[in-house]
């Protein structure tokens, strides 16, 4: 009996003291010197201390087709718990301006703020730019593991 009540109040401190983190953020169209982006961010992390991150850049026409599909594709095996996505209007990575550059600063130092503030790991500039991914296409699952199951 004694076994049996100390692996209930086992099974409940962790169910209680756990934080589960489900969450999405979206602003659609910020701009820095009339140059328009959107941003989105998705949380979906179990556990709160260790929550790694992708930073995906793109254009702005792959962001609108592509960040409410994040969530239906996620798995719950992913390597990461933190997606970040940046559509930047009339993007190309391989022409990037100085104002498309100064926007994707922008947008790390708030991820870099953000994970400063809730006191999570990385939380360096250096680290966070190492983490951007171009996402040229809309194939999501290059970058996430994906769910089998559903068909987009």
């Amino acid at each position: 009996m004694k076994n049996l009540f100390i692996l209930i109040f086992s099974f409940l401190s962790i169910a209680i003291f756990s934080q589960n983190i489900k969450c999405e953020i979206i602003d659609y169209v910020k701009s820095i010197d009339n140059k328009e982006y959107s941003t989105y961010q998705y949380i979906n992390s179990s556990y709160s201390y260790s929550r790694p991150f992708i930073v995906l850049v793109t254009s702005h026409n792959v962001f609108m087709e592509v960040h409410q599909k994040v969530p239906m594709i996620f798995s719950s095996k992913q390597e990461y718990t933190d997606v970040y996505l940046l559509g930047i209007k009339n993007f190309d990575k391989n022409n990037a301006s100085m104002l498309d550059e100064k926007i994707i600063k922008n947008f790390i130092d708030d991820i870099v703020k953000y994970r400063i503030y809730n006191n999570l790991p990385d939380s360096n500039i250096e680290y966070a730019l190492s983490q951007i991914k171009y996402l040229v296409d809309k194939d999501l699952c290059k970058f996430l593991i994906c769910r089998k199951s559903k068909k987009l």
